[in-house]
């Protein structure tokens, strides 16, 4: 059942400001952006590098798009500056109250003068020539010399207030004349005087200021009752008093400024912007009526400055965009639809529609009941109003008298409207699609689809529509329907409009694409990569697209793409948005954004230089250069840099490029000001940086930085040279050595041959000593006599004994050593046939060393039987009875061998008597032996030791001889 209210329950016809505040610009407060250091500033300039400087209660700051950094003098008298201008070298200079002159140099503030005789207390302006500093004090008017500080006075009276103009000043001097003070204003042309106006008062003007433009000079005064404005004709030298608007009557007048032909009056209650014309002044707009205003500076990229008394700085990045705040009300905006002309409804979350013509609120309806508004749709044909809610519930107000119909649930909860005909509407909502036949009297409806409609559009008789599972097409006649696939594929679609026969279809994963000639293909707009679609509208042949990263705008036959971000004070994602005859409406929860529809609402972004501030070798800072030679240790290389400019550390990104290491430029991160090479090899590099604002279209270079690394010491030529100087004389000594090792091993060969011959001959001579005729001559008349005797056993076994000693002999002959073993065997039988010489009148005995080894231990072939034919040749032989002989083989200290031959003879002493004359030498096979030691110790390193000891009884008799032979174990 409908029912109608023939009422309105709340018709609220409002003035300006009671709902909605005045429009201002968007700004961005810079104590929430940075660390501001103050709250009272005073001036404001930007130079030629764009560093922003502000004079503040605290003193002097520069800002350079990251941090502020504060510049003092240790004789500075008081912490406040003032007046910031530029000289022709756009070298910065400000004063204070006490009179002090300062000027920046290599980013230190130097003090220029100390005029505080000349100014008494009172801030006085200052003028910058080309020679010289002009100032305009209280007692008169002086320059200060810029070399040799000399002060000439250039007028004499009080000077109140001055303004600069080319090479012409402006000033305000107070004279006495008796009881009467003249107030003249002056004109200085280089030090000619020229007097435009005079006010004849015995009270002294309040507030004198002169602001001087380039085609106009303003003079303004406090009378008792309000501000006085004059205007300077300054071609005829003339001043006309000129009518004072009637909104700046009272105001603090805290300077004059001239921007883009207005001029702008900052006072204590914000900024007044006039025009002025026909000597007549034109109101524009009051802007932030709340805040003192002394100084505004627009940058280089458009920005504007404010500084306040109380209040900081803020910036408006585009004076073009307005937020208006909805402060005075609890509600939310939940929808928006556009009326005709600039007109347009806000929907709350509380019931309320709020109607704005001109961004102003001219009434608010009620509906009943306080209900979610979740959708509007305004119908020009008939005037009315659709409210959807987000419930079984709906609305239709007819906007000829502002009444509210409940129309159930006709179109609750809607997704999307569209009119198909002056008598047909589709409307769209969570579960299907429908199309309504004169939907506002005795609607017919038809269901098109069942499922969660997205978007819709009419274009050339075809109704399209976005389900949450395809896009699909429908004749407007008959209603059959069509899907649109891409890449055979269904598409999940946003939202949906069109210019000129072409749909515009915003997907969920294909980005933009255009749907013309029956051909759905890409839209070849080259929007930033991974950008998701919020809304798509259009406006004649330009398409306004809204995302997450901010507004685009488009120009389907141009091609051209402009778009309004963060950078632009639109620093939020902007969701569906409204297009109005001159403006576009972007609406938030709590405010809403006005764009005006004109190309002054685009800016185009400029990169500032971007400059290398600090360089570090090491992690210790070094003056900034071009070209830099180091060692090869020092090769850690840390690089600082910076693009000034508003919030530049958000929206100027950098990349670096380092010629002989990377073939592309390398992304820095945003935000990040450094580039750090932690250990470059030797050789030459060339860093090249280059920055670029993210809304600008082009970068800007940064002067390229050489850095040549030595190489160490064992890199260089002369190095190198000495390495292969070094191995050619290791390979030539090499070679020596080796020959002359090779000429050793020869010599040591062939030694080796004589030694083994002289050896050979020395067994020989030693077998030849041993193998003399007595001994062979005494066998075998031994072996005769036990043949005669028939003792053919005992000769049969002494003939097989001297015939193995024979072999033996002979055997090892051939060999320079033989075990122990064999040589005591060959000893042993020797004495045994020895006995039998000696018709058993011998006594022998052989001691061997348990712990030695005979079986492998070597000593040189029959080495020990000379020593024991010596005994019993010669000391033996000559002894008639109790003839004993002992042969003893042991271990002694450090592995070493003894073998003792002791005999109980006559003594080397009483043999020699006995020898024959002709026999005093030494016996053959003993000379052979000390021959062979020899050569064994100094040939073959073998430390054999012979030493022979007489024996004596207790009366000094001679009892004996010992042999001892020592040798190492081998």
């Amino acid at each position: 059942m409908q029912l109608i209210f023939r009422y309105i329950l709340f018709v609220f016809i409002i003035g300006l400001g009671s709902v909605a505040n005045a429009q201002n610009p968007v700004i961005q407060h810079m104590s929430k952006v940075s660390n501001l250091p103050d709250v009272e500033f005073y001036d404001i300039a930007e130079d030629n590098q764009n560093y922003i400087w502000l004079a503040a209660n605290k003193g002097l700051y520069r800002y350079n798009g990251k941090s502020y950094k504060h510049f003092s003098h240790p004789q500075q008298r008081g912490n406040s500056l003032f007046q910031l201008k530029f000289d022709a070298k756009n070298q910065l200079w400000c004063n204070n109250i006490y009179g002090q002159l300062f000027y920046v140099e290599n980013d230190s503030l130097k003090l220029f003068y100390d005029a505080s005789k000349l100014v008494n207390g009172q801030l006085a302006n200052f003028e910058i020539l080309e020679n010289s500093i002009r100032l305009f004090t209280v007692i008169g008017i002086f320059d200060i010399d810029k070399s040799t500080k000399q002060v000439t006075e250039v007028f004499k009276g009080m000077c109140i207030t001055n303004a600069k103009d080319g090479n012409n000043n402006y000033t305000f001097i107070i004279n006495h004349e008796g009881d009467l003070e003249r107030h003249r204003l002056y004109k200085f042309d280089n030090n000619t005087s020229i007097k435009i106006l005079e006010i004849t008062s015995s009270n002294r003007i309040q507030s004198p200021r002169i602001f001087a433009f380039k085609n106009t000079v303003f003079f303004t005064h406090k009378s008792s009752n309000e501000n006085v404005i004059y205007k300077i004709d300054k071609i005829k030298n003339t001043s006309k008093k000129v009518v004072t608007p009637a909104r700046l009557k009272n105001e603090t007048i805290y300077n004059v400024l001239n921007i883009e032909n207005n001029y702008w009056f900052l006072t204590s209650s914000g900024v007044f912007v006039y025009g002025f014309e026909n000597e007549t002044f034109t109101f524009k707009e009051q802007l932030f009526s709340k805040e003192s205003i002394t100084d505004v500076q627009v940058d280089f990229n458009k920005n504007y400055w404010f500084t306040t008394l109380d209040n900081g700085v803020f910036v408006s990045p585009n004076l073009n965009i307005r937020r208006v705040e909805l402060s005075n009300i609890d509600s939310k905006i939940t929808a928006s639809v556009a009326l005709q002309n600039n007109q347009f409804v806000l929907g709350t979350n509380d019931g309320k529609l709020l109607f704005y013509n001109h961004n102003q609120l001219t009434k608010t309806l009620q509906l009943p009941g306080k209900k979610i508004i979740g959708k509007l749709f305004f119908d020009a044909q008939s005037d009315k109003l659709i409210v959807s809610i987000n419930a079984s519930e709906s609305f239709v107000v007819n906007l000829k008298n502002d009444k509210i119909l409940d129309v159930n649930n006709r179109f609750s909860v809607a997704k999307t409207f569209s009119k198909i005909d002056d008598n047909t509407l589709f409307y769209g909502n969570y579960r299907q699609g429908i199309v309504y036949k004169n939907p506002f009297n005795h609607p017919e409806q038809q269901i098109l689809k069942e499922s969660r409609v997205k978007a819709s559009v009419v274009s050339n008789n075809h109704l399209f529509v976005s389900y949450i599972d395809g896009l699909y097409k429908y004749n407007t006649k008959t209603f059959n329907a069509e899907e649109i696939t891409f890449n055979s594929k269904s598409l999940l679609v946003n939202t949906l409009t069109k210019t000129n026969g072409t749909v515009w279809v915003a997907t969920q994963h294909n980005g933009l694409l255009k749907y013309q000639n029956n051909t759905l293909k890409p839209s070849g707009i080259k929007l930033p990569e991974n950008l998701q679609i919020n809304a798509i509208h259009a406006d004649g042949l330009v398409l306004w697209i809204s995302t997450d990263a901010g507004l685009f705008q488009y120009h389907t036959k141009t091609h051209q793409l402009k778009s309004l971000s963060a950078q632009d004070g639109l620093n939020t994602a902007v969701n569906d948005f409204l297009i109005l005859q001159n403006q576009i409406i972007v609406s938030l929860p709590k405010a809403f954004y006005v764009l005006p529809k004109s190309d002054a609402l685009f800016k185009a972004f400029k990169t500032a230089k971007v400059r290398v501030e600090a360089v570090k070798i090491n992690d210790r800072d070094t003056l900034v250069a071009t070209n830099y030679k180091l060692p090869h240790h020092l090769n850690k290389i840390d690089i600082s840099f910076n693009s000034n400019g508003f919030q530049s550390n958000q929206h100027v990104s950098y990349q670096y490029r380092v010629k002989q290491i990377d073939t592309s430029w390398q992304n820095i991160p945003l935000n990040t000001h450094f580039v750090t090479f932690n250990s470059l090899s030797s050789g030459t590099y060339t860093f090249e940086l280059k920055a670029q604002n993210l809304s600008a279209q082009q970068a800007v270079f940064a002067a390229p930085i050489s850095f040549v690394i030595a190489k160490p010491f064992w890199e260089t030529y002369w190095f190198y040279g000495l390495v292969v100087a070094a191995i050619i004389g290791l390979v030539w000594l090499y070679f020596r050595w080796r020959l002359q090792q090779k000429e050793a091993q020869r010599i040591a060969e062939v030694d080796k041959i004589l030694i083994d011959k002289k050896i050979t001959n020395l067994r020989l001579e030693n077998l030849r000593s041993q193998m003399n005729p007595h001994f062979i001559f005494n066998a075998l008349n031994s072996i005769q006599d036990y043949i005669i005797s028939n003792e053919k056993e005992l000769a049969s076994s002494y003939l097989v004994k001297f015939s193995r000693l024979i072999r033996m002999y002979l055997d090892y002959s051939q060999q320079n050593e033989i075990t122990l073993e064999e040589e005591l065997n060959a000893l042993k039988l020797y004495l045994e046939l020895e006995k039998v010489r000696f018709e058993d009148e011998l006594e022998y005995t052989i001691s061997i060393d348990n712990q030695l080894k005979t079986k492998q231990i070597k000593v040189p072939s029959l080495f020990i039987q000379p020593y024991v034919e010596n005994a019993l040749k010669h000391g033996l032989l000559h002894k008639l009875n109790d003839r004993k002989l002992h042969v003893e083989a042991k271990i002694i200290q450090q592995n070493k061998l003894e073998i003792t031959v002791e005999d109980n003879g006559i003594g080397r002493e009483q043999s020699e008597k006995l020898k024959r004359p002709n026999q005093q030498h030494k016996p053959f096979a003993t000379k052979a032996n000390e021959e062979r030691v020899h050569l064994y110790k100094n040939k073959l390193k073998r430390d054999i030791a012979i030493t022979a000891n007489d024996l004596y009884d207790e009366n000094d008799v001679a009892a004996g001889t010992k042999v001892v032979i020592t040798m190492p174990i081998h």
